[in-house]
Formats: structure tokens, C-alpha cells, sequence
């Protein structure tokens, strides 16, 4: 592992156990066990190192909504794989990564900056779902699919932060809410899907 993934790592772990507040190169370093001077060679500042990791927990978190949503066909599955990332990044802390770095970045506009065009390929994953789910169906075309698949970033994004706050108050309930509107929905289009086969015919 080079030094600098080393860093960031020790960030993360910073984040986690310290919150942004107690994120500085001293409790970094002793996170990492290295010399905090090897954090301004290889940054420069506290600020770059919180960009960079932003990135590097990003892309981690990226590519395993990627997999997980590739080939998705209906809105009850992409609720259900959702229902399972979201444990996933409770266990694994990510998510108090995510508060900080967001707590961090509010009174930072460039950080802020940083932060939400790190959001942007979360909304095109999400985008190319929503697509998937309406390929071939009457409703494909009629239904701005970038809007919608931000207000569903958004919506995840807000379950998560607020699961945070209180994981037994958001968790299976609130999913399974989402599956049974998922379904009424899916049904929709099925019936979209066979009135404009009706009148095709």
C-alpha cells in the first residue's frame, strides 16, 4: 500500500471514530501510524486530504452500487438491492464518513463543490437503473428519467442520513414500505405496457 492510500485510509478511520471536528493531521497520523508531516508532503493541507478521500470512498462505493445494479429490470429488485447496500454501508461505517465529510464541506464552498460533483455518477448509476427498469415499456421516453433518478438519489441519500441519526427507526420497515410502493408502481407500467398494446393492435 503506497503512502498516500495509507493517509487516506487513516482519514477514514479518523472520521469514523472522531468525526470531522477531531480530524486533524496529529489524530491522522496516529490513526495511520506514520509521521504527520508525510500528510502535508503528500497534500499539502487537511482540506486536500478530505478531497482525496471523498474520492476515494466515492469510487469504493461507486463500483459496488455498479455491480449490484447492473441488469436491473424492476423497481421491487432495485428496492430490494438498495435495501442491502444500505445495511452493508451502515455496518461498514460509511455512512458516518459520508455526515462528516458533508458537515466538513458546509462551510467550504470548494469542498462543497468537491462533494457534489462526487454525487454525480452515484445519479447516472441510478439513471441507467431507472432506464433499464423502463426499456421496451410504454411509459419508456414519456418519463424524464435524469429527474426522477435524482429525486431517488435524493430520497436514499436522505434514508441514510437520517438512519444514522437512528438505525432502528428506518431500517426493514421503511424498505418494505418502499418494496410495497415499488410493486403498485411496477404494476403501473405493466398495465401501461398492455393498453398501448391494446391500441397498437
Amino acid at each position: 500500500m503506497d503512502t498516500r492510500t495509507r493517509i487516506i485510509e487513516a482519514t477514514v478511520a479518523t472520521l469514523k471514530t472522531e468525526g470531522i471536528t477531531g480530524t486533524s493531521a496529529r489524530a491522522i497520523a496516529r490513526h495511520g501510524g506514520f509521521n504527520q508531516a508525510s500528510i502535508f508532503y503528500h497534500f499539502g493541507s487537511i482540506e486536500e486530504v478530505l478531497m482525496a478521500t471523498i474520492s476515494f470512498t466515492s469510487q469504493i462505493r461507486i463500483e459496488r452500487y455498479r455491480e449490484r445494479l447492473q441488469g436491473v429490470k424492476t423497481l421491487p429488485e432495485l428496492v430490494a438491492i438498495g435495501k442491502t447496500l444500505h445495511s452493508e454501508d451502515m455496518d461498514e461505517g460509511n455512512l458516518t464518513v459520508l455526515t462528516q465529510l458533508m458537515a466538513g464541506a458546509a462551510g467550504n464552498e470548494e469542498m462543497g463543490k468537491r462533494l457534489r460533483e462526487e454525487f454525480q455518477p452515484w445519479i447516472d448509476v441510478v439513471t441507467d437503473s431507472v432506464n433499464s427498469v423502463l426499456e421496451g415499456s410504454a411509459l419508456a421516453g414519456s418519463i424524464p428519467t435524469g429527474d426522477l433518478a435524482y429525486a431517488i438519489s435524493s430520497m436514499f441519500l436522505g434514508v441514510e442520513l437520517l438512519t444514522h441519526l437512528d438505525r432502528s427507526s428506518a431500517n426493514d420497515g421503511l424498505f418494505d414500505s418502499l418494496s410495497g410502493l415499488a410493486d403498485m408502481i411496477q404494476n403501473l407500467i405493466q398495465m401501461a405496457d398492455m393498453f398501448g398494446q391494446g391500441s397498437t393492435s
